[in-house]
């Protein structure tokens, strides 16, 4: 026996069997542990970056022709800053809508929240959010671009607080039916 693989020894092939599984393992496990580095640095932080995937959202609607010589994985990256505002957008307005159904059912059940009278209306607007209305993604989008451009010394802020902040000034709500949870504290017996 010469001991090369295929030659009838099986210790030998378990041998080459393992060490290439081996290093199908740890390249697996070095893609696990890169893909989403290589992701992360990718998604939006704070405004500075929902500024720039929201503003290729707006101008890709606005001005298509922008986008014509757009090739490969420069096209690629643009799609998706566009899709991915989109979908913050979506799922935004969706968790402001849930939390209006949330202060719904509080209202009918009689829940109320306990503190300070400021304390707990502060708590109740910042569930309810905006009151989008029917406005479609592309006019938030808008919005949101046009705000965060208004306001460029808060673009080291976190996405989430300049996003909060950008629709309720323009979408305020006009009835607030969290204004019946707030309930005022009865004073203490004495």
């Amino acid at each position: 026996m010469n001991g090369k693989a295929g030659d009838g020894n099986p210790r030998l092939f378990s041998i080459e069997r393992k060490a290439l599984l081996m290093r199908t393992l740890a390249l697996f496990l070095l893609a696990c542990v890169l893909t989403p580095a290589v992701y992360a640095r990718d998604l939006p932080k704070d405004g500075n970056d929902l500024l720039e995937y929201c503003s290729v959202m707006v101008d890709a609607a606005d001005n298509p022709s922008n986008f014509q010589s757009l090739i490969g994985e420069r096209l690629t990256e643009k799609v998706g800053q566009g899709n991915w505002c989109a979908g913050f957008l979506q799922g935004t307005e969706d968790v402001y809508q849930q939390n209006l159904v949330y202060l719904g059912i509080f209202a009918v059940e009689g829940l109320t929240f306990d503190g300070p009278e400021k304390t707990k209306q502060r708590a109740l607007d910042t569930l309810r959010g905006p009151c989008f209305g029917d406005a479609p993604l592309l006019q938030l989008g808008r919005v949101l671009v046009k705000w965060l451009r208004e306001h460029p010394e808060r673009l080291h802020e976190p996405k989430s607080l300049l996003t909060t902040e950008a629709f309720k000034a323009s979408f305020p709500c006009e009835q607030t039916p969290q204004k019946e949870v707030v309930k005022p504290t009865p004073p203490a017996p004495k």
